[in-house]
């Protein structure tokens, strides 16, 4: 399957570097394949939601409020989305962080599963990456692709087990075995990294992108300085801080 042609930044006038195009040309063609649990047609619709929950009124409402519970309405959906699938997409999209045990119990009791819930995080967090890289540089956001035909390949890992969390997780010396491929064997990996591990093809694009768009996690606990950015340290560090602030970022 060719790459998709759908991202193209040279238009913007902004040199960006080859590998983060590459990578995003990736996670737009797995966007549009069958996935583990959904179909091709269902992750492009997930993809649809994202992009409806930034413009959507329920969505801003419930930001705003003390407590997202407060405040009851119809999202903007776009599609033919389960209510359930489309409220957690766009609570995720919108609130991250206020999502608590009772957000996935929700989600479950509503006939959502577990693997399900995660793959459409993983959808949620590579169209929010995509999307959000092409605003930030002034460029319109990518087509969405169209859907291939398919089934979902279903597989569960065995591997996964209750560590604690709201899904279960591949622990981390598991993930790090050669034949998973998920963690490198010689990095160290934060609970972060492994929360889409019980779909390991999520993991898979995430690890894709973030190779290009970000510092490993070594690189970042050093005074590593890159050789071919236009910023420096010092730089990159005051940025992000500043982009995590606006987020609301609890880390």
């Amino acid at each position: 399957m060719a790459p998709s042609p759908a991202i193209d930044y040279r238009s913007t006038g902004i040199a960006v570097r080859d590998e983060i195009v590459a990578s995003q040309r990736r996670a737009w063609d797995s966007l549009a394949a069958p996935g583990t649990w959904w179909t091709g047609a269902q992750r492009v619709a997930i993809a649809r939601e994202v992009r409806a929950a930034r413009g959507c009124a329920l969505c801003v409402e419930r930001k705003a409020a003390l407590s997202p519970y407060a405040v009851r309405g119809e999202h903007a959906a776009i599609g033919e989305l389960a209510p359930a699938l489309v409220d957690a997409v766009h609570r995720v999209t919108s609130d991250p962080g206020r999502l608590a045990r009772r957000f996935a119990d929700d989600v479950f009791a509503a006939g959502v599963t577990d693997a399900q819930l995660v793959e459409a995080i993983g959808v949620v967090c590579l169209v929010m990456l995509v999307d959000g890289f092409a605003r930030a540089i002034g460029a319109a956001a990518p087509a969405l692709p169209d859907p291939l035909l398919g089934e979902p390949t279903r597989v569960r890992p065995t591997e996964a087990i209750d560590e604690g969390y709201f899904v279960p997780t591949i622990p981390y010396a598991i993930g790090a075995r050669p034949e998973l491929a998920l963690f490198d064997a010689d990095a160290f990996v934060p609970n972060v990294g492994r929360g889409l591990s019980l779909v390991p093809a999520a993991v898979r694009t995430a690890r894709d992108l973030m190779a290009s768009h970000y510092m490993t996690y070594a690189q970042v606990a050093t005074d590593w300085e890159a050789p071919d950015r236009p910023i420096d340290r010092s730089q990159i560090e005051l940025v992000a801080a500043r982009t995590s602030a606006r987020n609301g970022c609890f880390y």
